[in-house]
């Protein structure tokens, strides 16, 4: 018999998650409302609850560190929500507008705002994190279109790559405008669904 190796975490390490997790969540908020320059460490700590100390002890980057970690958890959010959504669909406009749907969903929230829609001064700050969630997308489009092709709703000529590319920049696009303009967040998502049955149902003709 095997034995369980499912163990509970100690409450130390439980209340150390707790601590890091309330942080990125303070920052998230703070970036997506009140921009880069008013997520500082001591606006984190009135907004999480801590000191100035504790989030240096979970972040020695400070500010920086803390940027990336929540940029780099919203993207991670954003490519499995956009994987789940995609699960069980066959029609390729439909699993395509399912990524958009996972970063719409993202952004149009005060959490995952600052990630549709950045400012110059955090573009450097996340440059070095910037930009797989697009590149994942893009593949998964290329999967969606290159089966498309395959049963003739694509002509054989069509730039796979350059259209993936083109939708993810659509996509990417939403994403901005559901940030500014949450209300529309419906309406963006069934413009790529549109965008993509057009492309598919034009080629087939």
């Amino acid at each position: 018999m095997s034995e369980n190796t499912d163990k509970p975490l100690p409450l130390r390490e439980r209340n150390r998650l707790r601590t890091r997790g309330d942080i990125l969540d303070a920052a998230a908020v703070l970036l997506g409302t009140e921009g880069y320059g008013e997520t500082t460490v001591e606006a984190l700590g009135r907004g999480s609850g801590v000191s100035r100390g504790t989030i240096y002890a979970h972040f020695p980057g400070g500010r920086e560190e803390i940027v990336q970690e929540v940029y780099q958890r919203v993207a991670d959010a954003v490519y499995v929500q956009g994987v789940t959504l995609r699960e069980g669909v066959e029609d390729p406009a439909a699993r395509i507008a399912a990524l958009a749907t996972a970063l719409v969903q993202a952004t149009r929230e005060p959490e995952g705002r600052f990630y549709g829609v950045m400012g110059p001064d955090v573009v450097p700050v996340v440059s070095q994190v910037m930009g797989s969630t697009s590149r994942s997308f893009q593949s998964l489009i290329s999967r969606d279109l290159s089966a498309a092709k395959a049963a003739g709703r694509l002509p054989e000529e069509a730039p796979v790559e350059a259209l993936a590319a083109t939708l993810v920049g659509a996509i990417r696009n939403a994403g901005a405008t559901a940030a500014l303009e949450p209300e529309k967040s419906e309406q963006l998502i069934e413009a790529i669904r549109w965008l993509v049955d057009g492309l598919l149902q034009r080629a087939a003709v």
